[in-house]
This record gives C-alpha cells, structure tokens and sequence, in this order.
C-alpha cells in the first residue's frame, strides 16, 4: 500500500532523547488534559520499555525508534485488531524504508530473518471514552549482542544503517493510513493482509494463554483477530496469549 502523507497521526508531536516508556508518557499526559487523536510520543531510547507478560524491552541509546501513538477507536473491542494493524502498518513502512519484506507473528511481534526486530503493545480503556495506545519498539541500528539470541535489528538484516526518521515518516503515514482503512471497511482487509507476511499460520506452536498451554498447529486468525490452533478434529479459539515456533533445540517448528 502505497502511503499517503499524515494529515492528522503526528500533528501533535513530543519527541525525547530518552524515556522510561513512551505509553507511560502519553498515559501520563492524558490524566492531565485532553490529548487529541493521534498525538505521538517519539523516543530514541526507552529505559523501561515493556513488552508482553512485562517483560523489559531491549533498547540501546540511539539505535532504535520507540513510538507510542494516541487513538480514540469508535469500537469498544478494538485491543487484539489494532495490534494486528499495527504490525502490518509496520509492515508497510519497512518495506517502504528499506526494500526488505518482514514477516509477523501473532499477535505482536515483527520478524525478519527468523529473529524479533520489533514489538507492539497496545493499551486501552473506556473513560472518559473508548481509547488505545499503540507503543512500538523497533530495533533499528546496531547489532544485537549474543545474550539476545532471538533478537535483530533491521539494519544487522539489511547489511546497512537505516535511517531512523525516515522510518518514522513512513511509519506514521502508514498507521494513519490502515486505520483509516479500517474505520472505513472493518477487520477483513487488515486480516487480510496480516496473513500474506505471516509467519504463524501453518506452523506447530505452542501458545501461553492466562488458562494454561494450548499446542497445535495454528490453522487460521478470524476477522476479530482471534488465532485457531487445530487439535486433531477440533479448532480451539485464543484470543490472547505469547505463541512459540520453536522446538526444544531452538530450531523452528515445521508447518504441516
């Protein structure tokens, strides 16, 4: 998708060197005020970045790009979706960035290479209306030291630095863009286009849901995003959870 230039995702601007959490930031600010939508916060280092069941983020001073973004979706279940949107947004603005084609897993990791480049966390309420952060943390410049086995960079990937606010600048045009779409037509067309860069449908996985571990092969993610695991003659419904391709060796599961 080609994307147009932002007319309102980024108006409002804060940009900081560093950061304990760019969402905490706008949460932060939104206790205060009345923030608009679209209103960003922008970080080049995030000292207490979070990613799924709390985990720290991996992020060094100056070689990433940690982004939060302010959104007032008119819909009241919108957390799983916009993950899924954000990833292919994403998507989007690093083939545009850098030619290469990144793959996504469900529901919230950036892949390239076999190894995470990026992560999204989406957080929302209801008062004093329906509201989502979407926070991003992108592992741009650099290469990931050895304790970080499953980690990468764009840039370790592409062989060649990338450019930090060039990213950025396609990146916001392309979040403004697929939400748009998807107040405009609903969940299918991002569904959609999460499954053509996907690298979870057809694999054996092993899923961490808050109810136990469910194993399987992931068969199909539906249009409000829930993802399927085929259990022999059943399908069996996650609507959240952290999904593993790996096998005990580290090698990555076979798809079927």
């Amino acid at each position: 998708m080609k994307s147009k230039e932002p007319r309102w995702l980024g108006a409002d601007l804060t940009q900081l060197a560093r950061v304990g959490s760019t969402n905490q930031v706008l949460r932060e600010r939104m206790r205060r005020e009345h923030v608009p939508e679209g209103a960003v916060v922008l970080a080049r280092e995030q000292t207490a970045g979070r990613g799924r069941l709390g985990r720290v983020w991996w992020s060094p001073p100056n070689q990433g790009l940690y982004v939060s973004v302010l959104l007032y979706p008119p819909r009241t279940r919108q957390g799983g979706i916009l993950s899924l949107l954000a990833g292919v947004a994403l998507t989007d603005a690093v083939e545009q960035a850098t030619g290469m084609t990144p793959g996504l897993k469900w529901p919230n990791d950036a892949v390239m290479g076999g190894k995470k480049y990026a992560g999204i966390l989406v957080e929302g309420g209801t008062e004093p209306q329906p509201w989502a952060i979407v926070g991003m943390g992108i592992n741009v410049l650099g290469t990931v030291p050895e304790d970080f086995p499953h980690a990468t960079t764009l840039s370790q990937e592409l062989g060649k630095d990338v450019d930090i606010e060039g990213l950025w600048r396609h990146l916001a045009k392309a979040l403004e863009q697929r939400y748009e779409q998807w107040l405009e037509d609903g969940n299918a067309p991002i569904i959609a286009q999460w499954k053509t860069v996907s690298v979870t449908l057809g694999y054996a996985v092993e899923v961490r849901t808050p109810s136990g571990l469910i194993t399987g092969i992931a068969e199909d993610v539906s249009d409000d995003g829930t993802l399927w695991i085929r259990q022999g003659p059943d399908r069996v419904p996650v609507m959240s959870g952290e999904v593993s391709l790996r096998l005990a060796n580290g090698a990555y599961a076979p798809r079927t």
